[in-house]
Order: C-alpha cells, then sequence, then structure tokens
C-alpha cells in the first residue's frame, strides 16, 4: 500500500516541476523588462525549491507502517 502513495506522489512531483517551468517560461516571455523578468524568475524559482524540498521532507517522513497498522489486521 505504500509503494501506491510512493507512485502517486512521485506523478505529483514531476508535474509540479512542470507547472513551475511552465510559469518561468511565462514570466520570461511575457516580462517587459529582461531585469524584471530575471528577478521574477529567480524569486519564483527559489520559494518553489524551498517549498518543494519542503514538501517532499515532510512526504518521506510519514510513518506509513504506523498508518496501515489498522488495515492490515
Amino acid at each position: 500500500m505504500p509503494a501506491i502513495f510512493g507512485v502517486i506522489y512521485l506523478l505529483l512531483f514531476f508535474s509540479y516541476i512542470l507547472i513551475a517551468l511552465f510559469v518561468i517560461y511565462h514570466i520570461f516571455r511575457y516580462s517587459l523588462k529582461r531585469g524584471s523578468a530575471f528577478f521574477g524568475a529567480t524569486l519564483f524559482s527559489s520559494v518553489f525549491l524551498v517549498l518543494l524540498i519542503t514538501n517532499t521532507l515532510l512526504f518521506l517522513s510519514l510513518p506509513f507502517d504506523e498508518l496501515f497498522v489498522h488495515f492490515s489486521q
């Protein structure tokens, strides 16, 4: 059962990365100035990476063995 959640989380993880690339593309494409585009993309990327790493660490720290004890009885 925990393996299913791992696969679903991997799909979610890669979809987050694809969405972030989509946002960064549009920041560069539709900004009026290159300087503001670079600043916006850098700010978005840094916040995105912090949130993604935090999310991944919290997911990996879940005690799946204890969560599914009730289902195995």
